[in-house]
């Protein structure tokens, strides 16, 4: 804002004319712009809170957001819905819709991940808010999932998740984000440039890994088969391994390469059993 003497009128960084001295307009800017309990930036465009009360509205307002994911089975404040309507902020109600009336429901599962994923993934919804009531039981395996995705290691995502969680951890909810298939996520056509972005440097630094490893491969090759040793072998056989991780023939070969497997059919098998 700009500077004046006492009584002057002048508009705060929040928007808002005052006739305040300065402290007194920070003060009250501060007031105003009250954020949800656990609220933070998951990434440029995603934000994740608990359930929004009226109190949380301008702080929201200046985050211009387009979407908002409610994960809960439940209803926000009706005048949380209309702020929503008046902003034209699309608000989706995940969790109502996937519910169902059977004892053993949990809205924690692969689909209603997968939805939720997608519809964070596609930048023309965002900004994005990502809540639920308590802004744990489900917001906190969400994320948890879209860490998986961005390829973080388990202990960071872990690490995370414990704390916004606090006391409030379930290990069920660890060992789903530890287990959950990313490959049931089919990627929107509109991604968020930080995903595009990490996903080719990936790309790169593994094409790098094949090039180095080709030459390795070349070179240990070169050797007249008489004079390799056992320890050449052990190479050569390593780096191939390695080259058909990186080149995507993982499925011809999960073994370590020191493993030796002979094909056997079982329809050959004399043995009944």
């Amino acid at each position: 804002s700009g500077r004046g003497g006492e009584g002057e009128v002048l508009r705060c960084w929040c928007g808002a004319v005052c006739k305040r001295d300065a402290l007194s307009r920070i003060r009250g800017c501060m007031a105003r712009l009250k954020p949800p309990n656990l609220f933070g930036i998951v990434q440029p465009g995603i934000y994740r809170s608990n359930a929004p009360l009226d109190e949380n509205l301008p702080f929201l307002e200046r985050l211009n957001l387009r979407t908002v994911l409610f994960l809960s089975p439940e209803v926000l404040l009706r005048s949380v819905v209309d702020f929503f309507e008046e902003q034209n902020i699309k608000l989706h109600n995940l969790g109502l819709q996937a519910w169902r009336p059977e004892p053993n429901w949990t809205p924690i599962c692969d689909e209603f991940v997968k939805e939720a994923l997608e519809m964070m993934l596609d930048r023309r919804a965002h900004p994005v808010l990502v809540c639920c009531s308590s802004g744990i039981l489900q917001t906190c395996p969400l994320i948890g999932c879209l860490r998986r995705i961005q390829n973080w290691s388990l202990t960071s995502i872990l690490d995370e998740f414990r704390q916004f969680a606090g006391s409030k951890v379930r290990l069920v909810h660890e060992q789903f984000i530890e287990f959950f298939d990313v490959d049931l996520i089919t990627l929107p056509e509109h991604l968020p440039t930080w995903f595009t972005d990490m996903n080719l440097v990936d790309a790169r630094l593994e094409q790098d890994e094949i090039v180095r490893l080709t030459a390795s491969l070349e070179t240990l090759l070169a050797k007249d088969e008489d004079t390799r040793t056992s320890a050449d072998v052990a190479a050569i056989r390593a780096v191939r391994f390695s080259l058909r991780c990186l080149q995507g023939q993982k499925s011809t070969l999960l073994c370590s390469p020191e493993v030796n497997l002979k094909k056997q059919s079982l329809v050959d098998d004399e043995d009944d059993d």
